[in-house]
């Protein structure tokens, strides 16, 4: 369902913060997509200018705890650059005038771990002692196109995504979500799933935490399907990545289609088989 923006009501800015109003929109029925449109509408409709110029220090003290909130309600769901750098920016401010409380620290320093500022949230747990573990050095590459985080005994690497032609099948997967991990049992146990071993790509979303650690132990047990970390803004397009477990079925780098969770019976999954193994090995018996 597309919603026009135009068609919404106006909430009397009078009486509602603009927090309140972010927040009641992100408890609404809409899809995903049109709940993050509208919120990110009606969240960019009030701030003032001296935020978007990232002029915080100028904006009046009593506005910028809703501000503060606000951005970050709108932040987490989507980490986009320009977003991450309103919240420092506030963040900043907040901090200069002695009302910087650890819950400030905390929200900043997971929405540096989602955007993958890891030198930025460790020098933040550095300058206010917030209680979090120090993240490993990392560095992203630059440019356009796929791609992921993979750990080795070197520590984290950003590469390209694997070879995108011909079927591929990412599963967006949590260490700690135990659907994902009930998901993968059923893929990984040598099956009725296991046909998609061979084109199977898991990809843990970004988010506040950085579970390395989990992460690792998955790898050392799976080395032929290791799990990596995602890139904001890198995955190949239309791999949703807001929630788990999700599969995603693509075709020389296209999504063709969208699971999510793991039915019980494996309806679709199994036109998926038909669609990627069994047509193609008819194609090949074909005189």
């Amino acid at each position: 369902m597309t919603v026009l923006l135009s068609a919404l009501p106006k909430p009397d800015s009078s009486t509602s913060t603009l927090y309140d109003t972010v927040r009641d929109i992100e408890s609404r029925q809409e899809t995903d997509d049109d709940r993050l449109r509208i919120m990110r509408h009606a969240y960019d409709e009030r701030i003032p200018l001296a935020l978007r110029r990232l002029e915080c220090d100028s904006i009046p003290i009593d506005r910028r705890e809703d501000l503060f909130l606000a951005t970050h309600l709108v932040v987490v769901h989507r980490p986009d650059a320009v977003l991450v750098d309103r919240l420092i920016c506030l963040h900043d401010a907040i901090a200069a005038t002695n009302n910087a409380r650890p819950y400030h620290h905390h929200r900043v320093h997971g929405v540096l771990v989602a955007s993958r500022r890891f030198s930025a949230a460790n020098e933040l747990r550095r300058k206010f002692g917030i209680s979090v573990s120090e993240l490993p050095a990392l560095e992203l590459a630059g440019g356009t196109g796929p791609r992921r985080l993979l750990l080795s005994e070197d520590g984290i690497t950003d590469v390209p995504w694997p070879n995108q032609e011909g079927w591929q099948i990412v599963a967006v997967v949590h260490p700690h979500c135990a659907p994902s991990q009930r998901a993968m049992s059923k893929v990984m146990d040598g099956g009725t799933w296991s046909w998609m071993l061979p084109m199977l790509t898991l990809l843990v979303p970004a988010g506040s935490a950085w579970e390395e650690g989990e992460m690792r132990k998955w790898n050392a047990h799976h080395p032929t399907h290791p799990m990596a970390a995602e890139v904001p803004g890198r995955a190949p397009k239309g791999v949703a990545t807001n929630e788990t477990p999700v599969f995603h079925l693509l075709q020389s780098g296209r999504v063709i289609d969208t699971l999510r969770g793991m039915p019980e019976d494996g309806e679709v999954l199994e036109a998926w088989r038909s669609r990627v193994v069994e047509e193609p090995m008819e194609r090949r018996r074909s005189p």
